[in-house]
């Protein structure tokens, strides 16, 4: 008897995120989304094979946003996460990242691109989500050198490790979940340099008053909402933070919000419906 089910379909890329949101409130076990080059993404997702209305109801809502032939699969329990990953490719991410989801066959990074591996599991954050790209490439613009950085809600280490790879002076990598934060050091230990994370498992309460030149925080707008008064207080004077998981809808509320918080917002960035901001304290003084 099978264990899980897989149920993939290809679908118009203008719909990955409301078929996300829709998709949310499934039990289901994991949801990949992937461009496939000609303007459609294809959709995995995983379903136990117990829970039939589930399955039913996947089948349903990829048929509703425009797959055109809905494709179920069984598979028992030891090969169905390895198939998945096995499936993906290294691909780019902004000018400098080259994402590898296979920490042990290498597959070699452009000349002018770093290589981050990082292989998909349970944590968030391998790369895909238009909210990583989103950091990644923020990063991109962040003078990182000898500066000290925190990644909150840190997932897989993927963000952790990239700043630590533009050469930071500290890079702590903050997650309330032990299995993430275990999956965040096993990260580190997969990169092709001496890669040096402080992993916490924990919340923000754990780190005192340390002054953070730079916070990352890539997490859903209902998540991150109520740390922003921590996230204020782990700032230097002089530091910013870059906030993720942003819907556009949710952009004008998020602002408020900062705002109300002592934050003042300094840049944005937009990807397929995602926005990231840039925040500084607006009275570095308190």
């Amino acid at each position: 008897m099978s264990d899980y089910v897989e149920i993939r379909g290809t679908l118009p890329d203008d719909v990955e995120d409301g078929l996300a949101e829709s998709l949310s409130s499934f039990p289901v076990l994991g949801v990949q989304i992937m461009p496939n080059g000609d303007g459609r993404i294809d959709v995995g997702v995983w379903v136990k094979a117990t829970d039939a209305p589930v399955v039913a109801q996947a089948q349903r809502v990829l048929s509703e946003f425009g797959a055109d032939t809905v494709r179920v699969r069984e598979h028992l329990a030891e090969d169905w996460s390895a198939e998945w990953r096995d499936g993906l490719s290294a691909f780019k991410v902004g000018r400098r990242w080259w994402i590898d989801p296979h920490p042990e066959q290498a597959t070699a990074a452009p000349d002018d691109r770093f290589r981050l591996a990082v292989e998909p599991r349970a944590a968030f954050g391998s790369g895909t989500h238009e909210s990583t790209q989103l950091v990644l490439m923020e990063l991109e613009d962040q003078n990182c050198l000898m500066i000290r950085v925190l990644d909150i809600g840190t997932g897989s280490g993927v963000l952790a490790v990239a700043a630590d790879r533009l050469e930071a002076a500290s890079v702590v990598a903050l997650d309330t979940d032990p299995i993430a934060a275990w999956e965040a050091q096993t990260t580190a230990l997969n990169q092709p340099w001496d890669c040096r994370l402080l992993v916490v498992a924990g919340g923000v309460h754990c780190l005192g008053d340390a002054g953070f030149d730079l916070v990352l925080c890539n997490m859903i707008f209902t998540e991150f909402g109520p740390l922003l008064d921590h996230i204020r207080r782990l700032l230097s004077s002089t530091g910013t933070v870059v906030l993720s998981g942003i819907l556009e809808s949710e952009q004008n509320a998020v602002e408020d919000l900062l705002e109300g918080s002592g934050l003042a917002v300094t840049g944005s960035r937009e990807l397929r419906g995602w926005i990231t901001l840039r925040a500084v304290r607006s009275d570095p003084t308190t």
